[in-house]
């Protein structure tokens, strides 16, 4: 099998030039993309399993098993190369940088970020040299990236390395490429969307860093921290998950570094306390999330894509802020057994790639910190935790909402 990946590979690299002619996105970038559901008039890609596996009484198995049910669901659907941009980034946060993807013509298999690494063709990716860096275009909502630094934001949450190659244009970068050019254009005046920004910057150069962007605006990473607590979670991406989520983990970060809990720091940790509250106090009878996200409550049962999309993206943030006595509370247990019934629901099922992948990154994070995170191997998650604290699942664990 290996072979004929490598044989597969340099297949891909002959015929890359030519193909990547038809990968620009078609339709300019949509104001909401990715903070809705699709649609009817969206053109989607979807990810279903070719072979469902067998589930042995998903309904009376412990949460362990079930999480562990859930997320071999995930593994045995296939990603493919002919899949658009997004699809593919959301499954390496997903599941992490092993994840593959199928060659539909040959059955053979490749590594994700090698193959978006190597410069072969993907519907809807576009990279783009800058003077400060590397770019990524934004383009067709549910195909190209949709939001600004989302995709080397989503690579961060798995450490990928500084020095990890990317070919563009036959020319040879580096990750920190990219990590460069958000540095240089990050603004508190262009009405920016920093919520991927800060994660990016945070863990690649600091949280207590200072600079001037190429409009001369003078900036600290904390400015950036400010203005993103300053703007509304309800509208955001995603109902707000997205920049919940990466404010917090910038805060670990900031931990992580001899930071304080004060100042910018202190409403950080006062925000997340907030919307955690209402992510209970929205919490439906059978365990799920409002399909409100933070506004107020929701139900909507028939809509499967969107009670995953709700509660995976809620869950994926609550998995990483709560303290360890309240994720094993009933209300979070209840949630996270929801979840995965919604997994076996879809069994066999299409799903877009955006909530498939978001839904099992909160569990995979959940389980890490829960149970043990080694039975994971390689889809055990990052998670950056400060100095002296233990690794998640044995008994210690980041406490962004403990006094």
């Amino acid at each position: 099998m290996i072979r004929r990946n490598r044989v597969g590979w340099r297949l891909l690299g002959l015929t890359s030039a030519f193909l990547c002619a038809t990968c620009a996105p078609v339709n300019k970038p949509s104001a909401d993309s990715g903070t809705k559901t699709p649609s009817d008039g969206d053109r989607v890609d979807t990810v279903i399993a070719q072979k469902p596996i067998e589930l042995s009484e998903p309904k009376v198995a412990g949460l362990q098993q079930r999480i562990e049910l859930a997320v071999d669901q995930v593994r045995h659907r296939d990603l493919l190369t002919t899949h658009g941009f997004w699809t593919i980034f959301h499954g390496i946060v997903g599941l992490g940088p092993s994840v593959t993807l199928k060659i539909p013509d040959t059955g053979w298999k490749v590594n994700a970020v090698e193959y978006v690494c190597s410069g072969a063709p993907v519907r809807g990716m576009e990279f783009i040299p800058t003077k400060d860096g590397l770019d990524v275009r934004n383009g067709e909502t549910f195909v190209s990236q949709g939001h600004q630094d989302q995709f080397i934001a989503e690579l961060a949450q798995w450490n990928m390395p500084p020095d990890r190659k990317f070919i563009v244009h036959g020319k040879e970068y580096t990750y920190m490429d990219f990590v460069r050019h958000t540095k240089a254009r990050a603004s508190l005046k262009a009405h920016q969307e920093l919520s991927w920004a800060i994660l990016v910057l945070g863990q690649y150069l600091g949280t207590d860093i200072s600079w001037t962007n190429n409009s001369g605006e003078k900036l600290h990473f904390e400015d950036l921290i400010r203005y993103e607590l300053d703007q509304p979670m309800d509208t955001a991406a995603c109902g707000g998950t997205h920049r919940l989520f990466d404010l917090a983990w910038v805060y670990y970060l900031h931990l992580r570094k001899g930071g304080k809990t004060e100042g910018v720091w202190k409403d950080v940790v006062e925000n997340t306390r907030q919307h955690q509250k209402l992510a209970r106090q929205f919490q439906n009878p059978d365990g799920s999330f409002s399909t409100n996200f933070f506004r107020k409550p929701g139900n909507e049962p028939d809509n499967k894509q969107l009670r995953m999309n709700t509660t995976g993206h809620i869950l994926e943030w609550l998995a990483l802020t709560l303290p360890d006595d309240e994720l094993n509370a009933q209300w979070v247990e209840q949630a996270v057994n929801a979840l995965t019934q919604m997994f076996f629901e879809i069994q066999g099922e299409q799903m877009e790639g955006g909530t498939l992948y978001h839904a099992v990154h909160g569990l995979l994070i959940y389980y890490a910190r829960v149970y043990d995170p080694h039975r994971l191997g390689a889809n055990e998650p990052y998670i950056p935790l400060p100095p002296g604290w233990k690794k998640p699942g044995n008994g210690a664990s980041p406490r962004i909402a403990q006094k």
